[in-house]
């Protein structure tokens, strides 16, 4: 895992997700309405593509970034993985090649952490089990997670940011 790219993605993170839902917060607090789902994958992506300044793959389907899986959940939850029906063996496959960027978020992005770890040491507890179990003929929708425990254990932490600000940074 190479450095981090802070310029950039600090201005995104601040700008793009971490200002905009304060604001909104206050908004919601005001008129006793509870803010739902704090920020769209999509906006992790961009943060994650300016951090490790890898470009996305532009599709649906996929590794989310050319070398790096990206993953976000908030409060330590689980970290989904899911899986399409005509590109799922060929993600799975990838997804033990390429690193695996976690972020946690708590407080309305007051906290959050990033984790890596490459998907090589997933292969065993995750990745092989899951392509072991691939459900043929395939479902709706085939969909397997890693808890925030395993990440917290197997995982380098890169990065935490306390009240929009850096506070550690690997």
């Amino acid at each position: 895992m190479h450095s981090l790219e802070l310029n950039d993605s600090m201005k995104f993170f601040s700008e793009f997700m971490y200002l905009p839902l304060q604001g909104k917060r206050r908004v919601y607090e005001e008129r006793n309405i509870r803010l739902g789902s704090a920020v769209a994958a999509s906006d992790w992506e961009v943060f994650a593509s300016l951090l490790v300044n890898e470009k996305g793959n532009g599709k649906v389907s996929g590794v989310d970034l050319n070398e790096f899986e990206v993953k976000s959940a908030m409060n330590n939850g689980s970290y989904e993985y899911q899986y399409h029906k005509e590109t799922g063996i060929s993600k799975l496959i990838k997804d033990i090649s390429v690193g695996h960027l976690f972020f946690n978020h708590s407080n309305f992005l007051n906290t959050v952490e990033l984790r890596y770890v490459h998907g090589g040491e997933a292969q065993a507890e995750h990745f092989s089990t899951w392509f072991k179990n691939y459900p043929n003929p395939y479902p709706q929708r085939y969909r397997n997670s890693i808890s925030f425990g395993w990440v917290a254990k197997h995982a380098n932490l890169l990065l935490v940011i306390k009240d929009g600000k850096i506070e550690f940074s690997k």
